[in-house]
């Protein structure tokens, strides 16, 4: 968690991957690969990493998973880690912040399109 606020305010950039920039996959693909684990770049895809946890399981480190409504039902809009609390961190580009920012699933907006929690597990 310390090293994924260590990326506080980086900006938003679609298709980033790196401390330049980066977009939401982009950004717990860079965080995850510092430990040693491989994340496809695509929220979609990193739907299939790990196990499903739900809200109430979360654990910091869990990656989070939201859908807006005009995306599959096999789809994901956005991804961020679930840093404890009932908040998680995430390379943003809504509500007028284009960072790495902090914010709550009981904020309404994220309550609403909260889909999944995945649990990496390491071996």
């Amino acid at each position: 968690i310390a090293y994924a606020k260590s990326f506080l305010g980086v900006p938003y950039v679609y298709g980033g991957t790196s401390p330049k920039g980066f977009d939401c996959s982009g950004y717990t693909m860079y965080i995850f690969k510092h430990f040693g684990i491989n994340l496809s770049h695509s929220a979609t895809s990193q739907l299939g990493y790990g196990i499903p946890v739900t809200r109430e399981e979360l654990q910091p480190g869990d990656l989070v998973f939201f859908r807006d409504t005009n995306y599959s039902t096999k789809a994901a809009s956005h991804v961020g880690i679930y840093i404890g609390n009932s908040q998680f961190i995430h390379a943003t580009s809504s509500r007028g912040g284009k960072y790495v920012d902090i914010d709550s699933l009981n904020e309404a907006y994220h309550s609403r399109v909260f889909t999944v929690g995945r649990r990496l597990i390491v071996q």
